[in-house]
């Protein structure tokens, strides 16, 4: 599905960059690990504790190898198969220590070589698979826990013969593998669930986001769209483009917002949801999800407030020196098509299309010579028509002539 494509590709994107960001976090502390592990055998060495150089040499080229890691994510990024192909070297490495140590080294004839393996190999390892959750990458926490058992067992057969302990950390390997794989999946899972959530939040209130998240969070974000009869509020200011003319573009986009700011809140609390905004004007979309009478008289409520908004901005305007702002709204309830519009990866807009759209903009223009600020369809409240420029039959209005005491007066809209 387009929605579930759009949701997957955005989730793809973030867990490539985080990937991105772990993988040079785990090649420094790489780096800084080996460093110190070759200080310390180096140290041990000189001191007489141990007996070989060996593990020194073994972690130099481990150093080199880690400093190259490194560097290469520095200059060229994070290629698809490099943190698979770490893991398994760092593998290789934990056990290429005590291999190489043994075989040239001679350890058991200090009967060292079984308390090393025992102690050390099975916990690094394992360590090394904990530290391999942080890249939340299903495919390469399978292949380190298969890689780091068929490394192990062969590993402690060969140094220090079978004990039945050794199953014990064969199968806490294969465990820390499994546990790599259900942090990936978890992760994808909450990812996904929060790409959805930021979709839906785009043109849905609250509690509907809410509400279709339980549901059927992939029924909103599929292709194509749905016809839903919705009541639509449009919003516009008088004379703003004037004004305009003498302020600074700075000085205009921060009126706007200020405008658009003090008008959110109240469309949010009234469970509008915001279509889009055209410069100074305002589309708001109540019903997608809900009663569609229940809609219409939270959308005329919504006008109503958002006239009472604009008289507090008003004031505060006032103290700034700015002049009043008025504005003019239509309500409207009709059938539109309710989808997502553009291209999934691209960009991907909810968005209402219909004659409806085009009613309650038209609506919003005859609020100009009507003598009422609102102006709403009987569609919406039954009363008598107007005539609108573009539209063969009329349309039934009336305006509220006050809000607060919610008396409203039918217009007497003028034909356009």
């Amino acid at each position: 599905m387009a929605g579930s494509t759009q949701g997957s590709l955005e989730v793809d994107q973030t867990l490539r960059l985080a990937r991105d960001a772990v993988e040079r976090d785990i090649a420094r502390y790489r780096v800084l690990v080996v460093g110190a592990a070759l200080a310390i055998t180096v140290t041990t060495r000189l001191t007489g504790l141990a007996i070989t150089w060996i593990p020194s040499y073994c972690y130099g080229g481990a150093l080199v190898y880690a400093l190259l890691i490194l560097g290469y994510l520095r200059r060229y990024g994070n290629p698809p198969l490099l943190a698979t192909g770490a893991l398994v070297c760092d593998l290789v490495t934990c056990a290429a220590v005590f291999v190489l140590s043994k075989h040239f080294g001679r350890l058991e004839d200090a009967g060292t070589a079984k308390a090393f393996v025992t102690h050390i190999l099975g916990p690094i390892m394992v360590l090394t698979l904990l530290v391999n959750t942080l890249r939340n990458s299903a495919t390469t926490a399978w292949v380190g826990g298969f890689v780091a058992c068929a490394i192990y067992v062969p590993t402690v057969l060969w140094m220090s013969g079978f004990h039945p302990a050794e199953i014990s950390v064969g199968l806490i390997l294969v465990i820390a593998g499994l546990i790599g794989v259900g942090s990936a999946i978890q992760a994808r899972k909450t990812l996904d669930s929060f790409a959805r959530l930021q979709l839906l939040r785009r043109y849905l209130p609250p509690e509907a986001v809410d509400r279709v998240m339980r549901d059927d969070p992939d029924s909103a974000l599929a292709p194509g769209g749905r016809l839903v009869t919705v009541t639509l509020l449009a919003a516009d200011l008088r004379g703003f483009t004037a004004m305009s003319e003498d302020l600074s573009p700075s000085e205009v986009m921060a009126q706007l917002n200020g405008y658009h700011g003090a008008m959110i809140d109240v469309i949010e609390r009234h469970g509008g949801a915001i279509d889009k905004f055209i410069g100074d004007g305002t589309l708001v979309v109540f019903g997608l999800a809900g009663a569609k009478e229940a809609a219409a008289a939270s959308a005329v409520a919504c006008a109503g407030a958002m006239l009472d908004a604009l008289a507090a901005h008003n004031e505060e305007r006032k103290g700034h020196g700015s002049p009043p702002l008025a504005m003019g709204i239509a309500v409207h309830t009709g059938p539109v098509v309710a989808g997502n519009l553009g291209i999934a990866g691209k960009r991907l807009e909810f968005t209402v299309i219909g004659d409806a759209v085009n009613t309650v903009s038209r609506l919003e223009g005859q609020t100009k010579g009507s003598g009422s600020p609102v102006i709403i369809s009987a569609d919406t409240a039954a009363l008598p028509p107007v005539s609108l420029r573009g539209k063969a039959l009329p349309v039934t209005v009336f305006g509220l002539a006050r809000y607060g005491g919610v008396d409203a007066a039918p217009s007497s809209a003028a034909s356009a």
